[in-house]
């Protein structure tokens, strides 16, 4: 449910829930994913089932936050930057903007550049 300037959404099992404030700085539909600036987003329900490990892609060192009861990926993070899945952002009713991602924030989150 959005107002425009704030959203909420739950992970799969509802325990543990987020509050995002705005819209995605960047997206990459093939790749299916978006990007916030980490200040854009609240962990505000369930930081007791939160599972934080670290993950490599290729030479990059990530932040992943997982529900320990479902297993739903919420969030990998890096360099104050928040990676999620486009099905994060249309769980939170938002509109994705046009913005797409540049290479450097892909490539710092360890994607190939795609092709055309």
């Amino acid at each position: 449910m959005s107002n425009n300037l704030y959203a909420r959404a739950e992970c799969g099992c509802g325990a543990i829930a987020l509050l995002v404030a705005g819209e995605p700085e960047a997206v990459d539909p093939r790749l299916r994913l978006a990007w916030w600036p980490e200040t854009a987003l609240q962990l505000t329900q369930g930081a007791d089932w939160l599972e934080l490990t670290d993950e490599r892609r290729g030479e990059h060192r990530l932040l992943v936050e997982s529900c320990r009861r479902c297993g739903d990926r919420l969030m990998v993070s890096r360099d104050g930057w928040v990676e999620t899945t486009l099905e994060w952002v249309e769980r939170l009713g938002l509109e994705v903007s046009t913005l797409r991602a540049s290479d450097a924030l892909r490539e710092s989150f360890g994607h190939a550049r795609p092709v055309d």
